[in-house]
């Protein structure tokens, strides 16, 4: 998992952080925001990516989380389920604007 971002808004300056979970646990997962809080500007998210727990399905956890963004920030959510013992794994992406 990775972020890049602005580095303090610096054309052409950009910060890449890396996250790998070697031991991932089952009902875990790893939560990337694009912003920390609210405010004026809304600051950018920072440190690590928070720790969430998941209960039920991948479109209950996807509907779950989009519910629970701000309706005047959010703009998109990816989320991903990867089953440890096989690999295989299902996306959902959700677009404000669609």
């Amino acid at each position: 998992m990775s972020i890049l971002k602005s580095n303090c808004g610096r054309e052409g300056s950009a910060l890449r952080f890396f996250y790998e979970y070697a031991q991932p646990v089952a009902g875990e997962g790893h939560f990337l925001h694009t912003y920390k809080c609210d405010g004026n500007p809304i600051p950018s998210f920072e440190g690590e990516p928070t720790l969430v727990t998941i209960n039920g399905n991948i479109d209950d956890f996807t509907a779950d989380v989009w519910n629970s963004l701000n309706s005047d920030n959010k703009v998109s959510l990816y989320t991903r389920f990867i089953d440890l013992a096989t690999g295989e794994f299902e996306d959902r992406i959700v677009n404000k604007n669609q």
